[in-house]
């Protein structure tokens, strides 16, 4: 129940922000008594807590208060905590400004502003695979202007990160592309939709200027999540294999 540090690329590709969706999180972790680890602003300092309960009106969470006393007060005098645990294999965290004391059915707790956004890994997607570049996978983004070409550096089973070339087109982040193909060697081509979560460029060694994206697959089917593990799988399997 560590803070996970993750680059801003993949913060953004793993950052829940609608609100049902964070309250459902929670209710998961709350429901099934799972233990959550409450930081101090130091990072290091923590003591062990359970989500009590939540109130909509008031956009709250009640969290359990430690049994060390000490660290209970230090983390109200803090000016900042973050909130960290695992549950069902999936790692969940939020950070905010202040705790407040309050009493759940008459037991001192901590009360928490309703997080706006949540970080949640699940851990198969921190492998990504870097894709080859003598036998690229290639990605058309269906823009409003039409289908744009562009190159997979790197795939997992959260997403893509994908290269244009400045002069083709740019996409933005938060945009949502529907109507997608990417084309994975060996498995076959699949339609999906993509959120665009970073997006920043890049200067090739020959100067050229690229545009790269990091981008989150939206409601994927099981049936091409099973195919682009398998193109992972297969990929790491030759790789392992030219090295034997």
């Amino acid at each position: 129940m560590k803070i996970e540090l993750v680059s801003t690329e993949d913060r953004g590709r793993y950052l829940v922000s609608h609100l049902r969706d964070i309250q459902r999180y929670l209710a998961e972790v709350m429901n099934g008594k799972t233990l959550v680890a409450l930081y101090a602003e130091n990072g290091k300092d923590f003591v062990l807590s359970t989500v009590l309960g939540m109130d909509e009106r008031q956009g709250c969470v009640f969290l359990e208060q430690g049994v060390d006393a000490r660290m209970n007060a230090k983390l109200l005098a803090g000016k900042q905590y973050t909130v960290a645990t695992t549950h069902d294999q999936v790692h969940i965290q939020f950070s905010g400004e202040r705790l407040e004391e309050t009493l759940v059915d008459g037991k001192p707790a901590f009360k928490v502003p309703m997080p706006r956004e949540i970080l949640r890994l699940q851990r198969r997607e921190y492998f990504r695979l870097g894709t080859s570049i003598l036998n690229p996978v290639k990605c058309l983004i269906n823009t409003e202007a039409g289908l744009l070409e562009t190159v997979v550096v790197d795939i997992s089973i959260g997403g893509v990160g994908i290269l244009a070339y400045q002069q083709e087109g740019r996409l933005n982040a938060g945009e949502v592309y529907h109507g997608c193909r990417i084309a994975l060697p060996g498995t076959g081509e699949f339609a999906l939709s993509l959120a665009v979560r970073t997006t920043f460029d890049v200067t090739l060694k020959n100067g050229r200027l690229t545009h790269r994206a990091g981008c989150e697959f939206i409601d994927l089917p099981p049936s091409i999540e099973t195919a682009i593990q398998r193109y992972i799988i297969q990929v790491e399997r030759e790789r392992r294999n030219r090295y034997l």
